[in-house]
Order: structure tokens, then sequence, then C-alpha cells
């Protein structure tokens, strides 16, 4: 028996339709009896749809407005370069995915409840007016999954250390509010392990100190290395690179465009606990090892395999702040916020000569 939901009205209070309400009210009841006698268990049924917790968020103050005046000249960046540039996430979306714009198709996954809010004082310089910046904010203390919070990219050969010949980058933007260690260890700002060893991998932290903590593990053979001095502050705006070359192991920190001076580290590296799961974890250690994760601003974090940055190009990153190609600030050539550069002709070429028989020869 089925009952059609939009028959339904107001029951009459004739004698026999209420009868025949009731009635069939009774049979409902009978049959619904009958089918649950015939399942294996006997708890209630509450429903045969998918569940689904869903939220809509507006920003309405992170609007941006860009004016162009086709004056200026605009020249395309190296990245994405389809060679190199194996991820580059750019954190100015939430929902359940950020798209890899380096068109590796090396999607990250948002974990937890992360907020977009106004990424000042840092400017892309792509904006004449608003927000300069949006940025993904992560384990917020008034988040109701605060150290719940990262991003996670799958494995992928593309962004290993095992197998690289020459060498390996990372770029990755960002603001810490916290230095405290979280669950016994180091604010995590990326790692990766490409193995259940692991023989090769990659870690970078923050210390209670302000010092960067890199690990690189290749081959079996760890490298580790730490800033000098205390070199992150809370509340500030990092661009900071990590290059890996294959020839004489060398490792370089560059942050806001200072190539920092490294000591040798005798920590033991402490990977996350499951190493089964090789993804790329940025904000938190990996799976298994519910420590480390970072209270701070996620801007961007970018990885080239067999790839060695360079100073110079890492400067040009640092002035441009889209690309290590050697471009002026705000003329990068952005989608939706560059316009096609023309020169007017001179007005010197509309003299009397111009028009003689002689200027239009063929």
């Amino acid at each position: 028996m089925s009952f059609d939901l939009r028959s339904i009205r107001e029951v009459s209070n004739e004698p026999q339709s209420k009868f025949v309400n009731q009635l069939a009210k009774k049979l409902s009841k009978f049959i619904n009896e009958q089918q649950t006698e015939k399942l294996e268990s006997k708890e209630d049924i509450y429903s045969i749809a998918q569940d689904v917790e869903s939220v809509i968020r507006l920003n309405s103050s992170l609007s941006s407005t860009k004016q162009f005046t086709f004056l200026t000249q605009y020249f395309p960046p190296f990245e994405p370069d389809g060679v190199f540039n194996t991820c580059w996430i750019k954190c100015m979306n939430t929902g359940n995915t950020i798209r890899d714009r380096s068109t590796f198709g090396n999607i990250a996954n948002i974990n937890g409840d992360v907020v977009l809010v106004d990424g000042s004082p840092f400017d892309l310089g792509i904006h004449t007016g608003g927000t300069k910046s949006i940025v993904g904010k992560f384990n917020r203390p008034t988040s109701v999954t605060e150290n719940r919070e990262w991003l996670d990219i799958a494995d992928n050969t593309n962004m290993a250390v095992s197998g690289i010949s020459t060498g390996i980058s990372y770029f990755i933007r960002f603001k810490i509010f916290d230095l405290d260690t979280m669950g016994g260890k180091a604010r995590t700002l990326f790692e990766k392990t490409d193995d259940a060893t692991p023989s090769n991998g990659v870690q970078c932290c923050v210390t209670e100190t302000g010092r960067i903590r890199i690990f690189v593990k290749r081959a079996g053979t760890e490298y580790k290395w730490m800033t000098a001095s205390s070199t992150i502050a809370t509340d500030t705006v990092y661009e900071l690179w990590v290059t890996y070359a294959n020839s004489g192991n060398t490792v370089h920190v560059y942050v806001n465009n200072v190539d920092k001076t490294l000591s040798a580290n005798t920590d033991t590296i402490a990977w996350h606990s499951d190493l089964t799961d090789k993804s790329t974890f940025v904000f938190k250690r990996g799976t298994g090892t519910e420590a480390g994760y970072l209270y701070g601003d996620l801007y961007d974090y970018m990885v080239y395999r067999e790839k060695v940055i360079s100073a110079t190009e890492v400067g040009h990153h640092y002035t441009n702040k889209w690309t290590i190609a050697d471009i002026p600030y705000g003329q990068v050539m952005v989608t939706d916020y560059w316009a096609t550069y023309n020169e007017s002709p001179s007005s010197t070429s509309f003299t009397s000569t111009s028009f003689t028989s002689t200027s239009f020869t063929t």
C-alpha cells in the first residue's frame, strides 16, 4: 500500500469519512509492524536518504575592485609551466577542495572549518581597491574543529623526494599566531613521506623559538638543518622557500628573500605514525599523529620538482608575488586581472608628408 502525501487534507467530520481515516491509520500501523519484524535488527528506521551537513557562508566584506587603465604592460609568468611546477595551491576558497593551479591535478582536500579572512597587509598587486588579498585561517581558537584543520594532497610521484635526480623546491606563504608546541610537536608547515619506512620524505616545522627546522630524507639518508637564529615571529606574513639540491645535498632556506644561515640539527625526525599514508599534509603532521597543528593563515603552497630555485628566482618571486620569472610588481598576467596593452600611434605620424604619394606607395 502506498500513500500520496499530496492528497493529505483536513479530515471531514462526516462519520463515514472519519471511520475510513481511522481504518487507514490502523492498516498503516499493521503493515509497518510486519515490515519491521522482517528486519534483522529491530532498531528504528530513521531515514533511507543520505544525511548531509552543509553550510553557506557569505563573506560580504571580502570584495575587491580592479580598474584597467590599459597603460600597464603585462608579461606571462613562469607558472604553470607543465614541467617543474607540479603543485600550486592558493587558499582563496572554502568548501571541500582547492584546485591545483599547476595543472598537474594535485587537488588539496580541506579538513575542518577553515574560514576566509582579509590577508592584509599582504598585497598581491592585482587589486586597485578593496581587499588586497584573501587567505584561509586554520585552527582558530573559536573554531569547533580547532586543531583538526589542515590540507592534504593525495600521494603523487610528481611531488615526491624519491627518485629526484636534480633536486626539489618548496614554497609556502603563511602567517602564524602561536609558536608553542601543539600536542608535544612543533608547529608543522608541511610534511610528506614517500614510502612506509620512510626512506624518502620531507618535513618543515617552526620551533617554539621561531626557528625553521627542515628535514629531508633521500634514499635512506637524513639531512637535517635549522635556521641558526630565531626567524619567525607571530602575526607576520612570511614567504618561505626551501630548496634541496642532490649535488652536495645542499639545502637553502629563504625567508622573505633572505638566504638564512643554517646550522646542523641533531633532532630525531618525528614522522607521522601511520606511514601507510603518503599524502602531503599542510599545517599538521600526517595521519595517526594528532599533533603539530598550525594556528595561522595559509596563502600559498607550491612544489617545483627537479628544479632547484635560485636566489635570483626567489628575489623575482618576492618582488612580484606571483612568479619566479623576472616581472615587475603589478605586471604579471593573472586571469581576470590583466588587460591588453597597446600604444596609440604617435601624433607626429599625421604630418603633411604622411599623405604624399610617396608615403602610400605599394
